[in-house]
């Protein structure tokens, strides 16, 4: 056609990342990410509790995938509880260990930080780890606590344990 994108345009148009929600048929493609991102943000024996995130077994619950070319490169997910004290948070958020520092994580928490703002969610929870917290510290969470070795050894040292963070949604 005289007007439209190049074959190169439309190749990266393709290769763009999509923020989507998670289907069942993504179940493969994040138990990957969760294998890729272990043992470094992940424990081996939390694969299990991640298995039955995805299979819907920890009550409500939405979860997102970031798409790039057919491929799931990202995912992350947010809880919901009754508990006015800590009515949501996020859970299970992971990038590809080859697609980190690329703007991806980022992308992922704000959606989720979007939705639970849509939703009159006051407060986002987040239990991480010292490798992640600064990261979201840059996005507005706060300490509120630590737990020494709250994940198990070898994923956390001693002097950087555990974090329970919060972040003021609206």
């Amino acid at each position: 056609p005289l007007y439209g994108p190049t074959a190169a345009a439309r190749a990266t148009l393709t290769r763009m990342p999509t923020l989507r929600p998670y289907q069942p048929g993504d179940r493969a493609a994040c138990l990957r990410l969760f294998d890729a991102n272990t043992p470094r943000f992940f424990l081996p024996e939390e694969r299990r509790d991640f298995e039955g995130w995805l299979d819907g077994e920890e009550g409500p619950a939405e979860y997102l995938v970031i798409e790039e070319g057919g491929q799931v490169i990202a995912c992350g997910g947010l809880w919901f509880s009754p508990d006015p004290a800590r009515p949501a948070g996020f859970a299970w958020g992971m990038v590809h260990p080859d697609r980190q520092r690329q703007g991806l994580g980022r992308i992922l928490a704000l959606a989720r930080l979007d939705r639970l703002r849509a939703l009159g969610v006051p407060h986002a929870a987040l239990d991480t780890s010292q490798h992640t917290a600064p990261f979201y510290a840059r996005l507005g969470f706060r300490e509120v606590g630590r737990t020494p070795d709250g994940y198990g050894p070898g994923l956390q040292d001693r002097k950087s344990p555990r974090l329970n963070s919060s972040h003021r949604c609206i």
